[in-house]
């Protein structure tokens, strides 16, 4: 994940506002309704006594009544009903959007796990609704009456873990990692049992199989652990297939790879195949093939596209998995040729798209000695029906001499890579998990940390491996990294890098309120996108403010809020003056954040001192106004920008006067924090006497070498 470039907001000149920054990275775009897609109404279906609110336009498609209909995520629809075992689908169909399915909830099996699916159970009404989307995320929110997707999150994932139950058994007569030489076929959906064994009268034994991806776009009613395991008894073998995110400019209108994150997309995408191939009983030593459609070759197409391969085949390797990949012979396939006699990390097996109707794997645009130890499948033909044993299958037909997959594989060996995870927490302190599953000898973990997978280096100290996970990391770099080492210092092994994911955050410690009620909430949006943002201030039940969505810029920004009457008499005679409250933020695409905090009233009068700043390289002071507890202790709100992390002083001036002073004090990158200091005599003296409790200052920040100065004001609190 590559962040966008730090920005700070325009700071606002009044006392009751701070202004904020954050760091941003990349997964979800915070999407809404376009205006053209407003206009053109809704309206309510229902089915079985659940109902949604969906655009006018989409066709609702009852499958009782129309049996064999293909459920498509990649089409505006709603489907109602069970998903036919034997689905009317194409052969081949890529992409997704928004469309929902309601089916029965003792029948519900077409889950499409991947970041842009999830599943919502509903008990009362007996359904269970499958909903995906692309571009415009709350038209689903709004169709579900859901507060966001996040909030059903927990159910796609516990579905998604229920698949991998059914553990088929040993022996199989399809092996892990089997070559297979001759013809084969794929389908968008897997077909039924009862099609599969009619098809056993053909001349084919290998059959493609769509196992995930953010761009799978037929329902997979069929594909189970158990389907798995019957068909490789069978003695069919299986071509595992993901559809991920393709290139930026593609044929199939998909969502496309994001250049500057191409790397860790692959990754991710490697990541959620494993996952999927192991929820269906395909463990290590098989093969996962990305489908990566045609696109026009050369400038960022080309290098996002092998950006993006070479680290889905890195980290497919990392767990023992073959890789490979599906792509047009003058697209995809001719620019991983172009890469032979390179460092670049090659797949294992390619498969070959090109129609030109010969059954073999000779290739034109490859070298003979290419791939050519059993290592090549070619689709020679594209959608078309054939018939055996009485079952109709629309198919694209193949011809193959390189691996393929069955039920089961074998265990991780013990020197597979270390892996790591990273758990963003709501005040922008990153939570790691680093482990290593089968290895004792890790005596601690270094955790490595930059801007971008290829610079990494020491974020902090090494941490011994007997302190329970997790490490915290107080500093927002876009990617991390773990090196495990053993007692003498050298490194045992390393993961992949990690993308940070998308995360929204809540800085400070307490909030400020005038004596108006209005007040402001520094949110880090941590994301590639702009946000936006509702905000809530409860203490127990009971709502004190709450918020429409709010814009937040990329580099965040803040989100403004006003007590309710009774609020600001709670906080008017709250004792000691503070108000504890839990402040929760939530974004359009489910990103949350809820931290307790303190709201805290203050008194200001009249215009104030003037306001102004001149930032650093590598320290920004944040906001134009900071406040003093009791006239005497306070921090200046400032952020470190740098590329390592900070360890700013700070000195004010008044008067022609040093009123105050700190010692260095440490902050992350990409963070947002306050430099403490207390006034001097003379600094407490004149704060009570400034006119309107404003005392305006000059402040300058330091650290690594430069400083940031501005003059803004002090205001006294109690």
């Amino acid at each position: 994940m590559t962040r966008a470039p730090i920005r700070i907001p325009r700071l606002i000149r009044s006392t009751a506002r701070i202004a904020v920054l954050a760091v941003v990275s990349s997964t979800l775009g915070c999407a809404t309704v376009s205006a053209a897609a407003a206009a053109t109404g809704t309206k309510v279906v229902r089915y079985h006594g659940y109902a949604l609110r969906v655009p006018a336009g989409w066709p609702v498609v009852r499958l009782a009544r129309e049996p064999g209909a293909c459920v498509r995520f990649d089409r505006h629809a709603v489907y109602l009903g069970v998903p036919a075992l034997a689905q009317r689908c194409p052969a081949h169909a890529a992409g997704r959007t928004e469309a929902v399915l309601v089916e029965p909830l003792a029948a519900g099996a077409a889950y499409l796990p991947s970041p842009s699916a999830a599943r919502l159970l509903d008990r009362r009404a007996g359904v269970a609704v499958t909903a995906t989307w692309r571009a415009h995320p709350a038209v689903i929110v709004r169709a579900l009456r859901v507060g966001s997707l996040a909030s059903i999150a927990g159910a796609a994932r516990t579905a998604s873990v229920a698949r991998s139950a059914a553990r088929p058994p040993s022996g199989a007569a399809a092996q892990a990692g089997d070559i297979y030489t001759g013809p084969g076929f794929d389908a968008c959906a897997a077909p039924s049992p009862a099609q599969m064994t009619a098809w056993g009268a053909s001349q084919y034994r290998a059959i493609g199989v769509y196992i995930g991806g953010t761009n799978m776009a037929c329902s997979q009613s069929n594909l189970t652990a158990a389907w798995v395991s019957q068909q490789s008894a069978a003695g069919w073998h299986l071509i595992p297939t993901y559809v991920g995110l393709q290139a930026p400019t593609n044929s199939c209108g998909c969502a496309g790879i994001t250049p500057r994150n191409a790397a860790a997309q692959g990754a991710a995408a490697a990541t959620d195949a494993i996952t999927q191939a192991q929820a269906l009983g395909l463990g290590p030593g098989n093969p996962i093939y990305f489908d990566m459609e045609a696109y026009p070759q050369g400038g960022s197409n080309t290098t996002a596209v092998l950006t993006f391969l070479a680290s889905w085949t890195t980290q497919l390797h990392a767990s023992s998995y073959v890789s490979g990949v599906y792509s047009s012979a003058d697209s995809g396939i001719a620019d991983l040729a172009a890469k032979l006699g390179t460092s670049y990390q090659e797949p294992d097996d390619l498969w070959i798209a090109r129609w030109n109707g010969a059954q073999n794997t000779a290739e034109p645009n490859l070298p003979s000695g290419a791939w050519a130890t059993h290592q090549r499948l070619h689709q020679y033909s594209g959608s078309h029906n054939e018939k055996y044993g009485g079952a109709t299958l629309n198919i694209d037909g193949d011809y193959l001499d390189g691996a393929t997959a069955g039920s089961g594989g074998g265990t991780p060996p013990p020197d597979a890579a270390p892996t790591l995870s990273v758990t963003p927490g709501p005040d922008g302190t990153l939570e790691l998990y680093p482990s290593w599953s089968g290895v004792s000898t890790v005596s601690a973990w270094q955790i490595v940390a930059g801007p971008d997978p290829s610079t990494l280096a020491p974020a902090a100290n090494p941490v011994s491996a007997g302190v329970k996970p997790p490490i915290p990391i107080h500093s927002a770099y876009p990617y991390f990294a773990v090196q495990a080492l053993d007692g003498t210092g050298q490194v045992l092994g390393s993961s992949s890098p990690v993308a940070t994911p998308a995360y929204v955050a809540i800085f400070g410690r307490s909030v400020f309120v005038s004596s108006h009620g209005t007040g402001s909430v520094p949110v880090g949006c941590f994301n590639s996108s702009p946000c936006h943002v509702t905000t809530t201030i409860t203490v127990g039940r009971t709502v004190l403010a709450s918020t429409g969505p709010e814009h937040i810029p990329v580099g965040g920004g803040l989100a403004y809020f006003t007590l309710t009457p009774s609020a600001r008499s709670a906080l008017a005679h709250a004792a000691g003056r503070r108000l504890a409250v839990t402040i929760a933020v939530r974004d359009v695409t489910g990103l949350t954040a809820a931290r307790q905090l303190a709201l805290v009233p203050f008194t200001t009068s009249g215009a104030g001192p003037r306001r102004g700043v001149n930032q650093s390289a590598d320290m920004w002071i944040v906001g134009a106004t900071d406040f003093v507890s009791n006239g005497w202790v306070g921090g200046i709100l400032v952020a470190c920008v740098a590329s390592a992390p900070c360890h700013p002083t700070v000195a004010i001036t008044a008067a022609g006067q040093t009123i105050a002073g700190s010692s260095q004090q440490f902050l992350g990158v990409g963070q947002l924090g306050y430099v403490f200091f207390s006034l001097t005599p003379t600094g407490h003296r004149l704060l009570a006497q400034s006119r309107g409790n404003q005392l305006g200052v000059k402040v300058a920040v330091s650290a690594n070498g430069s400083s940031a100065t501005a003059s803004i004001a002090l205001v006294a609190f109690r």
